[in-house]
């Protein structure tokens, strides 16, 4: 071989050491999805005060709703769902306190 061939051959090498390395066919990557809910749970604070909560006791995201318990004006019980994607209240259960309904 000439130094012409080495040179050359060299050459190839390094052009060749210098291109990627296919490690299969090209795939399209998924979307990331974000781990945060649309509705944060200062909107869904928000919401169950809307809907009467003045006391909020427990608050937690679960399966994509927020599960909200806490009080109203009459110190009845309220349990609301939201949907954690829109905001759409999706349970309402209220109970309210004997003296309640004897002053209305």
């Amino acid at each position: 071989m000439t130094i012409r061939h080495l040179a050359s051959a060299a050459l190839l090498a390094v052009h060749l050491a210098a291109l990627p390395i296919a490690a299969g066919p090209a795939v399209a990557e998924e979307p990331i999805q974000s781990t945060e809910p649309a509705i944060s749970q200062g909107d869904a604070r928000r919401i169950a005060i809307d809907n009467g909560v003045v006391r909020i006791e427990t608050i937690e995201l679960e399966d994509g709703i927020w599960q909200i318990d806490g009080r109203d004006t009459d110190d009845g019980e309220i349990e609301l769902d939201v949907d954690a994607s829109d905001g759409h209240v999706v349970r309402l259960e209220r109970d309210r306190p004997e003296s309640a309904e004897i002053m209305r």
